[in-house]
């Protein structure tokens, strides 16, 4: 397929562009590319294999401006993860792209994210809810993607599921073209002559953007929660270093920058309390909690209840090993490291003038008092109307409320003008704010073990 691309496209540039001196835009930037991204120009100029990647970009963009008082979102990037990639149910696919936050608030603005949008079934095959229950069915779609469905568009929403903050900075997409790195960052890059191979945030730079958005981090610490393994948190040194790269190389470019935080890992319905445990059950925690060998403060993860099933029947098959737990201790080092993580990008967002969306606040006020919306008091917990099947990535609805949250950041920090989503009309039509949420909020079961294995893929890579 590759070489059908290269043959269609190459030629066709090139006998536009192969008499012409092409002089390569001046990028800001705090360093340098890397060396192996520099061979791409000389003196100056472009070597002519790279004139296919510049004509679809100058196609599609018109030069950028400088950073002004007023917010300019025309050209606007987005760095970032699943959660900024529109990632829901499991999946990346077209139907669920469009209601990403990032594209929400592109769209308030008038402006066009470029999305790179993955044919159905999706990758992984989105889950579908076939009955609410309880207990919920919950299947993954048959039939598998061909992936982007425009290999050619040169997309300013440049976030990659399963990325982490180091990813950000130099994981870059290479042949075969196999996974979404590849398929988001690595077209039409890869298809050029020599290929392009760029990291998320050398991508930002080279667009010249107006206007970034950066919602990076979120994996340093779900790694930790998917896997109840808190050995896999980024360690915070680490963290404060390249999040403070990654602030100067954005900054660089003049654009306005605004950034998000890391929200609190017990806020997705991923993880069931020890205590809802027991209300799920219908026993005390002091009666089952000893059987288990789980207590207050405690968390499971999905995997943890066929094995709750097996040890209530016969109690000799207890406790529940520490694969499935994530204790009180370790939720508590969990939130401690995102708590430093936090401050290290409220540091970073101050000293480089961003603007700073404060997603844990937000997210931690849904958990405790819920979000009215049509007369229903939607939920954080599993099928409540704010997360999706996967447990971890917000719904349509979910999605409406974070873009709000960067367009009031976008709104008092540079005067962007943007208006907000409107929330109650995201959830008439959201599939997943259910008839029998919020009447008051029912309490409709845990995400399924069976489809935790697809998303463990995308979030550890």
């Amino acid at each position: 397929m590759i070489e059908r691309l290269r043959a269609v496209l190459f030629p066709l540039f090139v006998s536009v562009f192969a008499k012409e001196e092409i002089v390569t835009p001046t990028l800001k930037r705090s360093r340098p590319f890397p060396r192996a991204t520099t061979a791409v120009t000389r003196r100056g100029h472009l070597l002519p294999g790279v004139c296919l990647l510049v004509a679809i970009l100058v196609s599609f963009f018109s030069p950028s401006t400088v950073r002004a008082q007023k917010a300019d979102l025309s050209r606007l990037v987005v760095v970032g993860d699943s959660l900024s990639a529109g990632f829901q149910n499991g999946s990346l696919l077209d139907s669920q792209q469009v209601h990403g936050y990032a594209n929400l608030v592109a769209q308030q603005a008038g402006a066009n994210l470029r999305l790179p949008l993955i044919a159905p079934p999706g990758i992984p095959n989105v889950l579908t809810l076939v009955s609410p229950g309880p207990s919920p069915i919950i299947v993954p779609a048959p039939g598998t993607s061909a992936g982007r469905e425009n290999p050619f568009l040169q997309t300013f929403d440049l976030a990659v599921p399963g990325a982490n903050l180091h990813d950000a900075l130099f994981a870059r997409p290479n042949f075969p073209i196999d996974d979404l790195t590849d398929l988001i960052l690595g077209l039409p890059g890869l298809l050029a002559l020599p290929p392009v191979s760029l990291s998320h945030v050398e991508w930002a730079g080279a667009l010249q953007p107006t206007t970034v958005v950066v919602w990076m981090g979120n994996n340093d610490a779900l790694g930790a929660v998917v896997n109840a393994d808190p050995s896999l948190l980024t360690p915070v040194a680490q963290f404060q270093r390249d999040y403070h790269a990654l602030t100067e190389q954005l900054t660089a470019s003049g654009a306005t920058v605004v950034v998000a935080n890391i929200p609190d890992v017990t806020v997705v319905p991923f993880l069931t309390s020890a205590q809802e445990v027991a209300a799920e059950v219908g026993l005390p925690l002091s009666v089952i909690g000893p059987i288990l060998g789980i207590g207050p403060g405690d968390f499971v993860t999905p995997d943890a209840f066929p094995l709750i099933v097996a040890i209530l029947s016969n109690p000799l098959l207890g406790p529940l090993p520490n694969s499935v737990v994530l204790r009180a201790a370790q939720i508590a080092q969990i939130q401690e490291a995102v708590g430093a993580y936090n401050a290290a990008i409220a540091a970073e967002a101050s000293a480089h003038g961003a603007a700073l969306v404060d997603i844990h606040e937000s997210l931690s006020r849904i958990q405790s008092d819920g979000l009215v919306v049509n007369g229903q008091r939607l939920t954080a917990g599993f099928l409540g109307g704010v997360f999706s099947l996967d447990g971890v990535h917000p719904t349509n609805t979910g999605y409406a409320v974070v873009g709000n949250e960067f367009i009031k950041a976008l709104n008092r920090d540079f005067a962007a003008g943007v208006p907000p989503v409107s929330v109650a009309l995201v959830a008439q039509s959201d599939p997943l704010v259910l008839r029998g949420v919020g009447h008051p909020a029912s309490a409709l079961g845990h995400i399924d073990p069976a489809m935790v294995k697809s998303l463990r893929q995308v979030l550890g890579h």
